[in-house]
């Protein structure tokens, strides 16, 4: 999934499910944060104190940069959750529990122990980002974000059943724009021909469009066809019930879901088709502003972003300091120390993303004899 569900999307289920603006905003940004925290490094403050922060996300999120996205930290526990299956026989049987599935036990799992944890100081943080892995499980279904033949992809269709010509070649000339073209055929090949594709590279964005209707040939030659409205529907159906459980559990107000919520919600799902997500992310905007939903009219707008957001409550003069250069993994010397700094959202921010990961990989994983850390 893209922007446009991970933030826009997401901030209207919180609302619908009670949480008010500020929280509302704060499980969204979190959500959205997994796929724009790309760096790691450690920061040394002048008063001798250190914060190690890790991503959960690649410098590109680019289907060409293969060498960056082959990481089990990264694409398993935040964006591929495996489901546990075994399907076919005569394939190492490891990849294919690796395969993510929707509303996968594991993924249950992974979603009990953030309802479990909502109480911890980085409780609304760590709803975001469970929310964000939860929901590319349907997304993502049918693929592994390890290399494997498993994601291997032959053809594409569109949602009549006809070869969807534009699409193949669409992806050629994505693979074509590597700057080594004597590289090209080797690249392609790496990702759609006899080598091992990682995650749903194979076919680019597609799972990611929720409007989309499609289908594909796998690495078996059986067609698989995808229904992008009704998954995420599904998502959305599946993430009011864990709010609500959320909730519930910790004592908070449990609220009513309104159907016609959920009949416009179905309605943007299918008719906000832009192909590029921050344009779609614009459309959700603009109903939230506007009092499309039964919650009222939300003034709303992304927290991590601006000399208001979350860099800039946790660290002076983030605007104008040139060694906050976030573009590479590094390690920051001698910065000025706030005392909001622990309880800053940025901080918070990657306290929830190490405790989720540290959860998947180590506690919520190894249950189903999955090793991958």
């Amino acid at each position: 999934m893209q922007i446009d569900f991970h933030l826009g999307v997401t901030y209207v289920l919180a609302r619908m499910s009670g949480f008010s603006p500020y929280e509302a905003n704060t499980i969204a940004s979190s959500s959205q944060y997994v796929d724009d925290a790309v760096n790691s490094g450690t920061i040394f403050f002048e008063n001798r104190s250190v914060y190690e922060f890790r991503a959960s996300a690649h410098k590109m999120l680019d289907y060409r940069n293969f060498k960056e996205l082959a990481n089990h930290h990264v694409w398993i526990p935040f964006h591929f959750i495996p489901g546990n299956e075994v399907r076919d026989q005569g394939i190492d049987s490891l990849a294919q529990k690796l395969v993510c599935r929707p509303n996968s036990k594991i993924a249950q799992d992974v979603v009990h122990s953030c309802v479990t944890n909502f109480n911890k100081p980085f409780g609304y943080h760590l709803l975001g980002v469970t929310t964000h892995a939860f929901v590319d499980t349907w997304a993502h279904q049918g693929f592994a974000g390890i290399t494997h033949e498993l994601n291997k992809v032959s053809e594409i269709y569109d949602g009549e059943g006809a070869l969807d010509a534009d699409m193949m070649n669409y992806r050629k000339k994505f693979y074509r724009r590597n700057p080594f073209r004597r590289m090209y055929d080797w690249v392609l090949s790496f990702f759609v021909g006899e080598y091992n594709p990682i995650g749903h590279g194979t076919v680019l964005s597609y799972p990611d469009l929720p409007y989309l209707r499609w289908s594909y040939q796998d690495w078996q030659g059986r067609t698989i066809q995808r229904d992008n409205p009704s998954d995420y529907m599904q998502a959305i159906h599946h993430v009011l019930a864990f709010y609500q459980e959320v909730r519930k559990t910790h004592g908070l107000p449990v609220v009513k879901i309104f159907d016609e919520d959920l009949k416009k919600l179905k309605e943007l799902i299918q008719t906000i088709d832009n192909e590029e997500g921050e344009e779609r992310l614009q459309k959700w905007r603009e109903h939230i502003q506007c009092g499309t939903f039964q919650f009222g009219t939300d003034t709303w707008n992304y927290s991590v972003e601006g000399k208001d957001g979350w860099l800039s409550e946790a660290f002076e003069d983030i605007e104008t300091n040139d060694d906050f250069d976030f573009n590479s993994d590094l390690e920051l010397l001698n910065v000025p120390y706030k005392e909001e700094f622990l309880k800053s959202n940025w901080k918070l921010m990657h306290d929830a993303l190490l405790f989720y990961r540290f959860t998947v990989l180590h506690d919520v994983l190894p249950r189903y004899q999955i090793c991958v850390a």
